[in-house]
C-alpha cells in the first residue's frame, strides 16, 4: 500500500518537477563581465556606526562599500554576519558611536597610495572574463558566475578574490537607510596563481544564503552590483593589497520576471510543501555531521593555541575565527576548507597573554548543513 501511495505522489509531482527543473536550469537573465575600475580606483570598505552613519566619502574616484555590523544590538533585518567577519579579518575593533572607513584594507590613505605605487608598473596583474546568470530557485535566486581567470604576472599562494553583493539603496524594518550596503561576500582561492595559467570555474552565490541574508530580486529587483576585489601579493613581494577592482551592475530581471510564470496544479503545490517540509526535517536532522571543536594551549611555543577540528560525515570551510578582547591575535586568520573525516590542528597565535578566559567566535560552513558560528571559551594560559 505504501509502495503505491508513493508511486502516485511520484506520478503526480513529476510535470511540477520537470517544469521547476526547467525553469531552475535556464537562467532568468545574463550580465556580462566586461569594463574594469581604474588602476587609481581605490575600494573603501566602511564599517557604519550603530546609527547606520556612514563614512561621508563623496569622491568619484573611490569605489565604496558599506557593511553594517548592529543587528544583533538593533534588531535590524539587515544581514551582519557577513560585516562582523569582514571586521573580523581586518582585525577591526569596531566603534558603535563612530564609522571606520578601510582603504585597500589599510588603515590609511598613505598606506594604501604607497602599496599602490609599488607595483603600478605591473598593473594589471590578471585578466578576469566571465559572466553573471540569475537563477530562479526554490522562493529565491541564486547567482552562478561562470569565468575565465588568467593571471598575467605571478602571484602569491595567499591571493584570495572577494566577491561582493551590494545594493546602491537600502531601508531597513526600522526606516534606517544606507548606500551601497553588502549583503552577501564570499571568498574564493581556487584559481592558479601562475603566469598565464587560465583557470576556467564557476562561482555561485547560492539561494540559501541569499535569501538568508535577506535578498530578495522579485520583491528588490533594481539597484544590485556585484563587486570583484582580489588581494594578495605578487610573487616575491609581501606586501598584501588590492590587485584587482571590478564592480558589475546585476540584472536580475528581463521587464517584469514573475517567479510563478507557469501554473502549477493545486494537488502538486501540496505534496511538494510535504516534500519540501520532509526534506527540511531530515537536513534539521543532520546536525549530527556538525564537527567537533576542541583547543588547548600549546605546551612548548609561548601564547599559541592549538585548536582541534575533527570532521564527521561532512567537509567544511572554516569561513573566519575572530576572539573577544583583551585576547588579539598576531596576524589575520584565513578561510581554509577540512575534508570530511578529517582531524586538523590549527595553531593561533596570540600577542600576548590575557588574565580572562580566551573565547573564539569561529563561523563554519558544513556542506549541506550551511552556515554556523561555533563558540569555543580557553581557560587562560597565565597561571
Amino acid at each position: 500500500m505504501q509502495k503505491i501511495a508513493a508511486f502516485i505522489v511520484v506520478l503526480l509531482l513529476s510535470p511540477a518537477i520537470a517544469i521547476a527543473t526547467a525553469e531552475q536550469n535556464e537562467a532568468v537573465v545574463s550580465t556580462a563581465i566586461d569594463s574594469v575600475e581604474s588602476t587609481d580606483t581605490r575600494l573603501i570598505e566602511c564599517f557604519t556606526s550603530i546609527s547606520a552613519e556612514d563614512c561621508a566619502i563623496n569622491s568619484q574616484d573611490d569605489l565604496v562599500l558599506n557593511w553594517w555590523p548592529w543587528s544583533d544590538e538593533t534588531n535590524s533585518n539587515w544581514p551582519d554576519d557577513d560585516a562582523k567577519a569582514r571586521a573580523g579579518e581586518l582585525l577591526l575593533n569596531l566603534s558603535q558611536n563612530n564609522p571606520l572607513s578601510v582603504i585597500n584594507e589599510e588603515l590609511t590613505v598613505g598606506q594604501a597610495n604607497e602599496n599602490r605605487q609599488q607595483i603600478e608598473n605591473s598593473l594589471p596583474v590578471i585578466s578576469l572574463s566571465g559572466e553573471l546568470n540569475v537563477y530562479e530557485e526554490l522562493d529565491g535566486h541564486r547567482v552562478e558566475i561562470p569565468i575565465t581567470m588568467t593571471p598575467l604576472v605571478n602571484l602569491s599562494d595567499s591571493t584570495i578574490m572577494y566577491i561582493y553583493l551590494s545594493k546602491e539603496y537600502s531601508i531597513d524594518d526600522h526606516n534606517r537607510r544606507l548606500n551601497n550596503l553588502v549583503y552577501e561576500m564570499k571568498p574564493e582561492f581556487g584559481f592558479s596563481n601562475q603566469e598565464n595559467n587560465s583557470t576556467e570555474t564557476t562561482w555561485i552565490l547560492s539561494e540559501t544564503h541569499l535569501s538568508a541574508a535577506g535578498v530578495d530580486f522579485a520583491e528588490s529587483p533594481y539597484g544590485w552590483s556585484v563587486t570583484f576585489a582580489l588581494f594578495g601579493e605578487l610573487e616575491g613581494s609581501d606586501t598584501n593589497q588590492l590587485l584587482y577592482l571590478n564592480q558589475v551592475e546585476l540584472s536580475t530581471q528581463e521587464e517584469n520576471v514573475e517567479l510563478d510564470q507557469f501554473l502549477v496544479p493545486i494537488f502538486a503545490i501540496v505534496f511538494g510543501i510535504i516534500v519540501i517540509t520532509t526534506i527540511l526535517g531530515n537536513m534539521y536532522k543532520e546536525e549530527h555531521g556538525m564537527p567537533i571543536i576542541s583547543g588547548y594551549w600549546h605546551r612548548e611555543k609561548a601564547n599559541c593555541l592549538v585548536v582541534e577540528f575533527t570532521t564527521k560525515s561532512r567537509r567544511m570551510e572554516i569561513k573566519s575565527l575572530e576572539v573577544d578582547a583583551p585576547w588579539k591575535l598576531s596576524s589575520r586568520f584565513k578561510s581554509r576548507f577540512i575534508e570530511a573525516n578529517k582531524s586538523v590542528n590549527i595553531e593561533l597565535k596570540f600577542k600576548q597573554s590575557e588574565t580572562t578566559d580566551c573565547r573564539l567566535h569561529i563561523k563554519l560552513e558544513v556542506d549541506e548543513l550551511g552556515v554556523w558560528t561555533q563558540f569555543l571559551a580557553i581557560t587562560t594560559n597565565i597561571d
